[in-house]
């Protein structure tokens, strides 16, 4: 145990009151509501791709690949936000409940700046789409799905700020209902815009975006009201932090900028890699955005365990309780694990039938089989740095993390996916054997790091 860190052993959660600190139970009490929450969000997007595999794969492709567009354009400013979740866990074990709204509203404000500058990309989207030189009939149903889903950038942006500042006092359950009331919205609104029921026209695409772009209007109003709301008011001041302030963004900044370009670049390497399936044809293309629908509800549930560990971490943290905090990153770690593997085995059984699911082209079938042992593998090791990333972002320590995935996704994914899948000749497999070599990599200096525990001594 750290020297400075007191010896009296706590025999309650500061987190979760009435459980073990460090233990399962608390984790997994603080996890689970964020994981509904994230699946929730993950089958808004899925909804989006599987009533588009109905109307066509071109259709599938294109609403696929614009997403996955939109949520690289987006993972900067996401990125940023998520840092408001480190500041409020901090502060809220150090007993400064004041200081988690200043962070929430700061977090409010960032998402403002990220929507403008979004707005840019917006007007500039058929020259990114051109880039990456799918079918011009991708290109055309990509546009239309990805301008009316981006109109709602800000409030996908504030919904994801004000989220963080509820992980980060503990209360998960607010998330979790806001998604799950957003999702149910999209849902509807898609059956009705995607396939023209009633009084309104088949709009397929761009139905799907403004379904989306609608339903996550609703989700922030609803989240923002809830954030004043008179008990959050009476606790956390949260009706009288709204005033800017320079210092308190600034220091927002120095840990979400980097949170922002680990995101930015990790869906970079995935946005190039969906290029490269583009390149090498429509099947492959559908395929591969089937497996990353896959993947995603693998990643959600393991992102949602990793942003329990942010907030036990920076909890802990702020209540001067190191080795707690290391103890709650390894409890995360062996919950990710476990779940991680049994979602690799669920892959390797369902193989033909979970992409079937989306789409029953035999050759966008045939393609995505292919790669399941590479997508189970993928998503294993996927959990096991997200764990570590979001420990580590609970510390504060996210300049390390952002010049690991600079250098890895720059040296080892981008330029094996294409070495692998063009000049050697492995085509989709080589794409993403290139994934699967970078998380490895990623995964064994990322251990390295969490055992060191110099995390645990990040002054913000």
């Amino acid at each position: 145990m750290d020297a400075q860190e007191t010896q009296l052993p706590l025999q309650e959660s500061i987190v979760v009151p009435g459980t073990p600190p460090g233990s399962v139970r608390e984790a997994w009490k603080l996890a689970y509501p964020t994981i509904i929450g994230m699946l929730s969000t993950t089958v808004m997007w899925t909804v989006d791709t599987m009533l588009l595999g109905r109307v066509g794969k071109v259709e599938l492709a294109a609403g696929g690949f614009g997403g996955l567009i939109i949520w690289t354009l987006y993972t900067f400013f996401v990125g940023g936000v998520h840092a408001v979740t480190t500041f409020v866990s901090q502060a809220k074990g150090a007993g400064k409940p004041r200081e988690c709204a200043i962070f929430a509203w700061q977090g409010i404000y960032l998402a403002l700046a990220g929507a403008i500058v979004l707005a840019f990309f917006l007007w500039k989207l058929d020259w990114i789409l051109a880039l990456a030189r799918p079918d011009e009939a991708v290109i055309h149903e990509c546009l239309r799905y990805s301008r009316a889903r981006m109109t709602g950038a800000f409030f996908v942006l504030g919904m994801f700020a004000i989220s963080s500042f509820f992980r980060g006092i503990g209360d998960v359950k607010t998330p979790m209902v806001v998604a799950i009331l957003a999702n149910a919205v999209n849902i509807v609104l898609d059956v009705v815009l995607i396939f023209g029921l009633g009084p309104f026209p088949r709009l397929t695409t761009l139905g799907a975006g403004m379904a989306t772009a609608m339903a996550n209007c609703c989700g922030f109003i609803l989240i923002l009201i809830l954030f004043l709301r008179p008990k959050i008011a009476r606790a956390y001041q949260s009706r009288n932090g709204h005033p800017f302030r320079p210092r308190a963004m600034l220091r927002l900044l120095k840990v979400g900028v980097p949170m922002g370009v680990q995101f930015f670049l990790d869906m970079v390497s995935f946005t190039v890699l969906m290029a490269i399936m583009g390149r090498l044809g429509t099947n492959q293309l559908a395929a591969s955005q089937i497996g990353i629908q896959l993947l995603s509800f693998s990643f959600m549930p393991a992102n949602g365990i990793s942003k329990a560990a942010t907030t036990l971490v920076g909890q802990y943290l702020g209540a001067a309780r190191k080795a707690l905090a290391e103890k709650c990153g390894w409890t995360t770690l062996k919950m990710n694990l476990v779940y991680s593997f049994a979602v690799a085995a669920v892959f390797m059984v369902g193989r033909e039938h979970l992409f079937l699911i989306f789409n029953r082209d035999p050759a966008v079938v045939a393609a995505g089989v292919a790669i399941v042992p590479l997508l189970a593998l993928f998503q294993i090791l996927d959990a096991v740095q997200m764990n570590y990333s979001g420990v580590l972002q609970g510390a504060g320590d996210t300049k390390f993390t952002m010049i690991v995935y600079a250098l890895s996704s720059g040296l080892l994914f981008v330029p094996l996916a294409l070495l692998f899948a063009y000049p050697l000749g492995l085509g989709m497999l080589g794409g993403w054997l290139g994934g699967v070599i970078h998380l490895t990599i990623l995964d064994f200096v990322l251990t390295l790091r969490f055992r060191r525990g110099t995390w645990k001594h990040f002054k913000i």
